[in-house]
C-alpha cells in the first residue's frame, strides 16, 4: 500500500496499451489540466509493468492520492454482448471464439447501460495490481466502453439522427470503428495498422460488408486532424468528415480519457 498521504484535488486517467502509456491530470479548470504520454514499440504486459515502475520513479507526482483514479485498458481483447444474453458468472465464454485465451486469463466486463450491452474483455491484470500498490482505490475500464458511452451520449442529444453514423477513434497503431443505424449500434471492432493501406483496407472492408451507402451516412473521426496521413485517401471517398475534439489539453490522440 502506498504510504504517500499527499492529496491531489485532480482526477487522474491512465490509458494503458501495448505501445504506449498516456496520463491525464484533469483539473476543474481545464487550463490547469496536464497531459503526457510515453510511446514505445509494441510490447507485452510484463515489459509495460517495468516501464510503469520507472515512470513512477521519474514522476513522483504520480504517487499522490488523487480525487479519482481511472485506469483504461486499451487492447483488442474484447467483445460486446447484449445484456439479455449475458451471464456474468462465466464471462470468458464470450471471448473464447474471438481470441486465444491463456490459462490464467480472467475476463472482466463493463456495462453500457444506455445500450443494454456488456463489454467483456481481458484487462492487463498485472498492471491493475501494480497500481493498487500505489493507490488506495482504482476504477478500471476498457477503452471501448469509454468511447461508446461518449458517442452514445452525444447521439442522444441530437434531434435528428442520420440513417448511418460511422465513427473512427484513431490511436497510434490501431483504430476503433463504431457504426450506428438509426438508434441501433450495429457494429464495433478495432483494427491494428502499420501502413496507410492497412487502415484503408479495414475501413472499406467494413463499409462494403455492411453495405453502407456513402450518401446516407455521416462520418466522424477522433484522435487526428486534417493532416492525418490517411485523410486524403479517406476524403477521396467521403469529402466531409466531422472531427471530434479531444478533452486532453494540447493533444490530438487519446479521445478516451
Amino acid at each position: 500500500m502506498n504510504n504517500n498521504l499527499k492529496k491531489d484535488h485532480r482526477e487522474l486517467s491512465i490509458l494503458v496499451s501495448r505501445y504506449g502509456l498516456s496520463f491525464l491530470f484533469k483539473d476543474k479548470n481545464p487550463s490547469q489540466s496536464k497531459f503526457f504520454e510515453y510511446l514505445f514499440e509494441q510490447t507485452n504486459p510484463f515489459e509495460i509493468e517495468n516501464k510503469l515502475k520507472k515512470i513512477f520513479q521519474e514522476r513522483p507526482v504520480l504517487t499522490r492520492q488523487f480525487k479519482n483514479i481511472r485506469i483504461i485498458h486499451h487492447n483488442n481483447l474484447n467483445t460486446l454482448v447484449p445484456i439479455e444474453l449475458f451471464n456474468e458468472k462465466n464471462p470468458e465464454e464470450y471471448l473464447k471464439f474471438n481470441i486465444k485465451l491463456l490459462e490464467f486469463d480472467r475476463a472482466h466486463f463493463d456495462t453500457i447501460d444506455s445500450l443494454e450491452i456488456a463489454n467483456v474483455y481481458i484487462p492487463f491484470a498485472n498492471i491493475n495490481n501494480l497500481f493498487l500498490d500505489y493507490y488506495d482505490e482504482i476504477d478500471f475500464f476498457h477503452s471501448a466502453t469509454i468511447f461508446i458511452e461518449k458517442i452514445d451520449k452525444t447521439r442522444s442529444q441530437k434531434e435528428v439522427l442520420s440513417l448511418y453514423d460511422v465513427y473512427l477513434n484513431v490511436f497510434h497503431r490501431d483504430f476503433q470503428m463504431l457504426i450506428y443505424k438509426n438508434e441501433d449500434l450495429i457494429f464495433f471492432n478495432s483494427f491494428e495498422f502499420s501502413t496507410n493501406d492497412d487502415f484503408l483496407y479495414f475501413f472499406f472492408f467494413v463499409l462494403e460488408t455492411l453495405k453502407i451507402p456513402e450518401n446516407k451516412a455521416e462520418f466522424h473521426i477522433a484522435g487526428v486532424d486534417k493532416n492525418f496521413v490517411v485523410m486524403k485517401d479517406l476524403k477521396d471517398f467521403v469529402e466531409n468528415w466531422n472531427f471530434l475534439s479531444a478533452e486532453n489539453p494540447g493533444k490530438l490522440n487519446n479521445y478516451i480519457p
